[in-house]
């Protein structure tokens, strides 16, 4: 007798993730906050989403979003990276400058319905601090 074994089809859950803070490209490295995630569950500080909402005054919804790789304000990424001991600086680089002294970011554009592009410029630059 053949056992099929069923599981649950999980997407794959994004490694990185580009958020704009003050017009600003920055790139989080989410596998790292996910380990720090679980580091916190095995410390007994954090058991859920929903706790680690809590000890952040945001939503569970919020911090979902924050490990999906979705768009979260600065203000909650801050406190998200507090609560699970890491720092900005130890999650979130800028994109590589470029040979003149800034940096590069592609933005995807959509075309218009007439065939054009939407608008939006192909590439941002800006000067690195």
């Amino acid at each position: 007798m053949s056992h099929i074994c069923c599981m649950a089809r999980m997407t794959s859950r994004p490694r990185t993730t580009t958020a704009w803070y003050r017009g600003i490209p920055y790139v989080l490295d989410l596998v790292r906050c996910r380990k720090a995630l679980v580091d916190q569950q095995i410390e007994g500080r954090i058991d859920s989403m929903e706790s680690l909402g809590g000890a952040c005054g945001i939503s569970r919804s919020t911090a979902s979003r924050f490990f999906s790789g979705r768009q979260t304000s600065l203000a909650n990424t801050v406190v998200i990276l507090k609560a699970l001991g890491l720092t900005f600086d130890e999650v979130a680089s800028s994109p590589a400058a470029d040979h003149d002294g800034t940096a590069s970011v592609a933005i995807p554009t959509q075309p218009a319905p007439d065939g054009r592009l939407d608008g939006a410029a192909a590439t941002v630059r800006r000067l690195t601090a």
